[in-house]
């Protein structure tokens, strides 16, 4: 394990409570002897030349959610360092899905403890990201969340926005080819990625790991209302195997296509169309984390 003596600590302003919390995170960290170069971006081209930038330390930090980390990968994947995720965002998703609390104090012990994971890391085109890459409702989502409300809400705006998305949408028709096998479907949702958890406390599914080298795969076919109050607990559980209108899948590259171009949701923000071809980079992206999370234990071990 590296000795975290110096790092470099970026936070976006805008994302929400950053400017609260950001400093309570850095002083715990400074408490537990680390010296912190804090760096404020206002814009994502801004985080990523600074980073790019960055002379060698022995942790790059960054406070926020998951957007403004999937948005600063392109940069910290060309960096040796390891990264230390201070959750100052509205889901903080990827944070869930290793473990590392909200809480600055237990953060910071994260940090401190200097313990690495190496986890996936997914590629949609040329854009690499963290959680997951939707269409259909996500889409949607995402469009409605532009209006500040979720700054207010947090994540309670998550089921009212679904709610207002599935009164308008309209069902996709696309063509998949999953490890080189193709399928026409029909869908109102379809995720794909190598995240635990997305979308405001959402499962992709209960078997992934951060680190098990794959892509999973979900498209809905719920038509009715009564199907969706049926398959919410399952995206909530990453359940979705059990049911008769989803469609789930492990792979290692996927392709996406639609008659027309369709706008894809990465981790969060509208960055992506059809085509798209989904890869995962195993171990791309080294993560102060804890050794293991509990659901990620074999069964019969403590």
């Amino acid at each position: 394990m590296p000795e975290i003596r110096n790092a470099a600590c970026f936070v976006n302003a805008k994302a929400r409570a950053a400017e609260a919390r950001a400093s309570e995170f850095i002083a715990a960290v400074e408490a537990r002897g680390i010296a912190v170069s804090l760096h404020k971006t206002g814009s994502l081209e801004e985080a990523l030349q600074a980073i790019r930038d960055l002379p060698e330390t022995d942790a790059i930090l960054v406070g926020g959610g998951d957007g403004t980390l999937s948005g600063m990968l392109p940069a910290l994947l060309d960096r040796k360092e390891p990264l230390g995720v201070l959750p100052l965002g509205t889901a903080n998703d990827f944070a869930r899905a290793l473990s590392i609390p909200v809480d600055p104090e237990q953060a910071a012990d994260i940090v401190a403890a200097g313990h690495v994971r190496k986890v996936d890391i997914g590629r949609m085109n040329d854009r690499p990201f963290l959680n997951v890459a939707s269409l259909g409702i996500s889409v949607e989502v995402a469009d409605l969340h532009e209006d500040g409300v979720k700054k207010v809400l947090g994540r309670f705006a998550y089921p009212m926005r679904w709610v207002e998305a599935w009164r308008r949408h309209r069902p996709l028709r696309l063509k998949l080819t999953i490890d080189g096998d193709q399928r026409r479907v029909v869908c109102s949702l379809l995720g794909v990625g190598c995240g635990r958890h997305y979308g405001g406390g959402l499962t992709l599914d209960e078997e992934a790991r951060p680190d098990d080298g794959n892509l999973r795969l979900y498209y809905l076919a719920a038509r009715r209302t009564t199907d969706w109050f049926r398959l919410l607990p399952s995206l909530w559980r990453g359940t979705l195997r059990q049911h008769g209108e989803a469609f789930t899948a492990t792979a290692r590259e996927i392709e996406i296509r639609a008659s027309r171009p369709k706008k894809i949701n990465v981790d969060g923000d509208i960055v992506g169309q059809t085509p798209a071809r989904v890869t995962v980079l195993p171990g791309r992206l080294s993560v102060l984390a804890p050794p293991r999370a509990d659901y990620e234990q074999p069964t019969g071990t403590e």
